[in-house]
């Protein structure tokens, strides 16, 4: 793994006074940039998660404005979901031989093509047409993010900027959703994907004059889409990955209604918890990036464990509205914590082949959102709100034996 200078200085008993400090200044311009590129990682992670998630909060006016039910309007998050999961690997393999500044350029620019498409989208079908262009973006720009950032920054503080980068997740939820819907609802939702859109500016800006050249590492291959599956520990974090967010979607995505009808908070108070359920994801990513450094292994099991155990409080205790909103908050920690020590353990998987890699986990993501979502839907309409909890604890409990039979297996190999 090739990283930037650190910029010792020279001894002073063989140089004059001078020299030392020559080599510090292009050291640290250096770190300065490679910072600033992460940073604008970080905004383009922001800018996808809530180009993803817009259209939830402003379904209806969609589905009027185009013509079609709220059902067909709700498509374009699942079926954006479901492009990004299916394209991320081939995709990215595919890629695989372009340098990285140039792909991320590409990327950035087809994300702001496709949301500007959609402020002047009068159809359906054109709508539909440049949500596909952004998910086609989505499941590359994901692939590569973190494999990126680690390279732009020295080793030690390689985690660090993976929780740089994820952090926009968490921000999305605070910031980017909730001022997208506001922006939508106050003009109309061309507006807001036109604003959304021109998130990507200063994103593609960063890459353009902050970013080094980073010539790819992979082969190009698809090839190498099956060779890196050869990896028992990759095997295991898709699968951990699966389960857990499967999970966390199974029951955040009906986590209002549950809130209100199962904890009885007034629908007024929704946007303030799910507000508190943001910035507790902000606090969890940035602690998880100090933990997971030091021992990943056990955050991850730590963090995929509580979960379960949050999510089995909620569903037990959900009635008592002080017990659900601190497991709420709670929820909101552990899970912006997962993200970080998952891409981490994918990424020491494969690192020869880190980008085919996270393809795998970028699809095993986006599949679970819509899995989680489906099957989190179908206990609703069968039994009711609070089921989900119950059912949501144990997929996340199955990500924890998952994860923990896996260093145990590699213990016995070590033995």
């Amino acid at each position: 793994m090739s990283h930037g200078a650190t910029g010792q200085p020279a001894s002073q008993l063989s140089s004059p006074p001078p020299r030392p400090s020559q080599p510090a200044g292009p050291a640290k311009d250096s770190a300065l940039r490679g910072w600033l590129a992460v940073a604008g990682l970080a905004l383009g992670v922001f800018s996808f998660v809530t180009t993803e998630t817009l259209p939830i909060g402003l379904l209806p006016s969609i589905a009027d404005g185009t013509s079609v039910s709220v059902g067909a309007a709700g498509f374009l998050v699942t079926g954006f979901a479901m492009v990004a999961a299916a394209t991320a690997a081939p995709l990215t393999t595919l890629t695989g031989r372009m340098d990285r500044k140039w792909l991320l350029a590409t990327l950035m620019t087809l994300y702001i093509a496709g949301n500007l498409l959609a402020t002047v989208a009068a159809t359906y079908p054109l709508l539909l047409a440049a949500r596909i262009i952004v998910a086609l973006a989505h499941g590359v720009f994901w692939s590569i993010a973190v494999s990126i950032a680690v390279r732009l920054v020295p080793e030690r503080h390689a985690v660090r900027a993976t929780s740089v980068v994820l952090g926009g997740i968490s921000l999305a939820s605070v910031a980017g959703t909730p001022l997208g819907t506001a922006i939508g609802q106050s003009t109309s939702w061309h507006v807001a994907f036109g604003c959304v859109g021109l998130l990507g500016v200063p994103v593609l800006a960063a890459a353009l004059l902050f970013m080094p050249a980073l010539p790819a590492r992979g082969s190009g291959n698809l090839r190498t889409l099956l060779h890196v599956l050869r990896h028992r520990t990759l095997l295991a974090a898709i699968g951990v990955t699966a389960l857990v967010m499967s999970g966390h979607f199974l029951a955040f995505t009906y986590v209002t209604p549950y809130l209100e009808e199962v904890t009885g908070v007034r629908s007024s108070l929704i946007s303030v918890l799910l507000l508190a359920f943001g910035v507790a994801g902000l606090v969890g990513n940035f602690a998880a990036g100090a933990v997971v450094a030091r021992a990943l292994r056990g955050s991850l099991i730590g963090s995929s464990g509580l979960l379960a155990v949050v999510l089995a409080v909620m569903w037990a205790g959900g009635a008592s509205a002080p017990l659900a909103v601190t497991m709420l908050v709670c929820w909101g920690m552990l899970y912006a914590a997962l993200p970080v020590a998952l891409q981490t353990w994918v990424l020491q998987a494969v690192p020869e082949e880190s980008e085919a890699a996270s393809s795998w986990y970028v699809a095993a993501f986006n599949g679970a959102i819509g899995v989680g979502s489906l099957i989190g839907g179908l206990i609703t309409n069968a039994s009711g709100q609070r089921p989900t909890m119950l059912a949501a604890a144990v997929f996340a409990a199955g990500a924890t034996a998952l994860a923990v039979a896996c260093g145990r297996g590699r213990a016995q190999q070590r033995d």
